[in-house]
């Protein structure tokens, strides 16, 4: 055997890690010793003095011979040396596998075959033990559900939960997403604060707990992402292992924390504003999520919100003026009704208010003194010009002249030629 073939070969403990072409893995994913064999690769090797324990037997998830498609068998306590640990040869015993040899297989004896790894493709940017024990880990929650001991799974069912965690991750990034999409959506958990334990199962437990003497490779990332998008984590909390530095969503229960609005009845405004299904129940408005800049809007509104009776100071108008502009549409109530012009226990958001006035400023200004036949809206009316609601919509449209005094926009500083107005509607 040539030295770079021996170096090929060459499995070196260190505590609870072995080496192996460059890669440091677990003892309990490359075995030194030997524990599984192949009773006809060994009979076609010759006599027991021949036999060789193949390198790809010692990998743990490897429960077939690729060549004969025959189960490995085991020997009853692992041994430095097959002949040590196997008394007699037995290849009547051998088990054939109905099923066609799965395809991780057929990728590991490929890898294996080159002396190191190397390329730019997915999965040769991993090491071995961080593609198939992710695949080992998805797969086993998709065909055994959330609450899987993958450790305590019977070969077969190891060697099927593999194959089908394998045929997603070699995929990449994108295809993993959408496997943790199915693995979420099918969790049995629908209680409003069930966490990520509870939604990824088994897959979640081994990357937040059970794999932190060795980097997971990509799939922790992939997780956290799929959590940080599906889950209203707040600021400063840890998912697997990092601080989340922003929330990008809200649920019920924490826009009331920082709202201060009690949870049933935010969730009956929300529905109100037609971001909660109408009629939802408490349950089911808590699974809800929102994306954080869209909500952060609607909570400033909540908090600034000013009643009916203000808004006429606010825009700078009379209550006539004020409830004909309402109930013709120009001002929006922060909540829908059912009757138009009603204001009853109605709100209004400063927000929609300063849009109206934001109409109002891009008048030119004028000094109204200096300039003949230029009068208030409330004065053109008077006049004959029409209504509040005429002549608004004709500045509006652009059909009639308008200009506002110096100073903040407000509705009483606008000022029009009543003799225009009249005109135009005469016309």
């Amino acid at each position: 055997m040539s030295a770079s073939a021996a170096r090929a070969t060459t499995v070196t403990a260190f505590k609870t890690l072995v080496e192996f072409r460059g890669e440091w893995l677990a003892k309990t994913f490359l075995a030194r010793q030997a524990d599984k064999f192949c009773p006809l690769c060994l009979l076609e090797d010759g006599s027991r003095d021949a036999w060789r324990q193949q390198l790809i037997w010692c990998f743990e998830p490897v429960h077939r011979c690729l060549k004969h498609g025959v189960w490995l068998e085991h020997l009853e306590h692992p041994v430095l040396d097959l002949r040590e640990g196997l008394a007699r040869l037995e290849p009547h015993s051998a088990r054939l596998a109905d099923e066609a040899s799965p395809s991780y297989l057929h990728w590991l004896d490929h890898r294996l075959s080159d002396a190191m790894r190397g390329g730019t493709d997915w999965l040769e940017r991993q090491d071995l033990q961080q593609v198939l024990d992710a695949s080992l880990m998805i797969g086993a929650v998709m065909n055994n559900g959330h609450k899987v001991r993958p450790q305590t799974l019977a070969p077969q069912a190891r060697e099927a939960a593999v194959e089908t965690g394998f045929r997603i991750y070699s995929l990449g990034p994108a295809a993993i997403t959408a496997a943790l999409d199915d693995i979420r959506n099918a969790s049995p958990a629908r209680a409003v604060q069930a966490g990520p334990l509870s939604r990824y199962g088994a897959l979640h437990d081994w990357l937040d707990r059970r794999c932190n003497a060795r980097d997971p490779g990509p799939i922790r990332d992939i997780l956290r992402d799929h959590i940080v998008q599906h889950d209203a984590v707040d600021a400063g909390e840890v998912v697997l292992g990092i601080e989340i530095a922003q929330r990008r969503f809200h649920t019920i229960q924490s826009l009331a924390e920082a709202s201060g609005i009690e949870r049933r009845r935010l969730s009956r405004l929300l529905q109100k504003l037609g971001m909660v299904p109408t009629g939802a129940s408490d349950a089911e408005s808590g699974l809800l999520r929102f994306e954080v800049a869209a909500v952060s809007v609607v909570l400033t509104d909540f908090k600034t919100a000013i009643t009916f009776n203000e808004v006429p100071d606010y825009i700078g108008a009379s209550l006539r003026q004020t409830q004909a502009l309402y109930s013709a549409g120009f001002l929006a109530p922060l909540f829908p009704v059912d009757a138009p012009g009603a204001v009853r226990n109605q709100v209004f958001a400063r927000r929609s208010l300063d849009a109206f006035l934001a109409r109002l400023a891009v008048l030119p200004e004028i000094d109204a003194p200096a300039v003949v036949g230029l009068q208030t809206i409330a004065y053109a009316c008077q006049r004959g010009a029409g209504t509040t609601v005429d002549v608004i919509d004709l500045i509006f449209k652009g059909e009639l002249r308008a200009f506002r005094r110096s100073g903040p926009p407000a509705f009483d500083k606008v000022l029009v030629s009543p003799a225009e107005a009249l005109a135009l509607r005469a016309a």
